[in-house]
């Protein structure tokens, strides 16, 4: 039997559903073929050695696991707190229900926490097995967070002024200041004393399959930033995770410290000896950079309206 040839956009895009739709490989075909129109025939030839049903499918299986394993490599800890196994049973489905429409396998996973925030079971349940599905979505939630800051522009190429605050600059009066996060800047609240596990998931100790403690239901601020090429995780205290919240945009010391103080419920002079003592460490590991106001040079033309 004779067929015509599609067109390279046809194959492509009959491919494309033959990857991505759910069901073993003759339900596959049958999927595209209804949104398509083409068989297997016009697009897969067979050979000798390989008939083109068993071609597609090494290249279905193969197309999927190379994405697994991408994911695998972005959620690290997860995959070593949930297993092999449980991991790739979780990223297979993802991968299927939300296809990566994007040509970068940089953002293969972003969508992936909400996808396990949106698949937990839902019910009552005692706190431990709560915590079973709560920490495998905050743990997403942590990792995602780590590529998005090692992807962002970070503070290689900024100026070492900028890196840099004094202390009395704050306490003496600092109108003239602007605390800017930076781009690669990520700010997390978790409902889980997360950072313990974190440390015991990547420490290479863990390699003898021992179950891992859960973190204790407790309110904890987080910070992920990147200095020298260099990941930072930094604990916060919920005042630190507001002020910084408050700096997303470039905003004045005295402006962040009003809201901030006002959101606290805390007097703006006791909320200024704080950030006078943590904002220059906040500053020199990557939280924050300062922008000071340029005065405004007085020319001769300027001071013509004064004589």
């Amino acid at each position: 039997m004779t067929y015509s040839t599609p067109q390279l956009s046809q194959l492509q895009n009959w491919l494309s559903h033959v990857l991505i739709s759910r069901g073993d490989l003759p339900e596959k075909l049958h999927t595209a073929g209804l949104r398509d129109g083409l068989t297997l025939e016009q697009c897969v030839k067979s050979t000798p050695q390989l008939p083109a049903e068993r071609r597609v499918d090494i290249y279905a299986a193969g197309y999927v696991m190379r994405l697994v394993e991408c994911l695998k490599g972005e959620f690290a800890l997860l995959c070593a707190f949930m297993g092999d196994d449980v991991f790739e049973v979780f990223a297979k489905a993802y991968i299927v229900t939300l296809p990566s429409r994007s040509f970068t396998l940089h953002t293969l996973g972003k969508s992936f926490v909400s996808f396990l925030a949106n698949t937990r079971p839902q019910g009552e349940f005692d706190d431990k097995q709560r915590a079973m599905f709560d920490v495998p979505v905050e743990l997403a939630r942590f990792e995602r967070a780590k590529a998005e800051v090692l992807l962002a522009e970070g503070l290689e190429n900024t100026p070492p002024a900028e890196l840099v605050l004094n202390e009395f600059e704050l306490l003496g009066g600092s109108a003239s200041l602007n605390l800017v996060v930076p781009p690669c800047l990520r700010l997390l609240v978790s409902d889980y004393d997360l950072l313990p596990m974190v440390e015991q998931l990547e420490s290479p100790q863990q390699e003898n399959n021992q179950p891992y403690a859960l973190p204790a239901r407790e309110t904890r601020y987080i910070a992920l930033t990147r200095q020298n090429y260099r990941l930072i995780t930094q604990p916060l205290t919920h005042w630190q995770a507001d002020l910084l919240s408050h700096c997303g945009q470039a905003m004045s010391f005295e402006q962040a410290l009003i809201h901030s103080a006002r959101r606290q419920g805390m007097e703006p002079a006791l909320l200024r000896a704080r950030l006078a003592m943590w904002l220059p460490a906040a500053v020199a590991c990557g939280l924050l950079v300062v922008e000071r106001a340029k005065r405004p040079t007085t020319t001769t033309e300027d001071a013509s309206h004064y004589l």
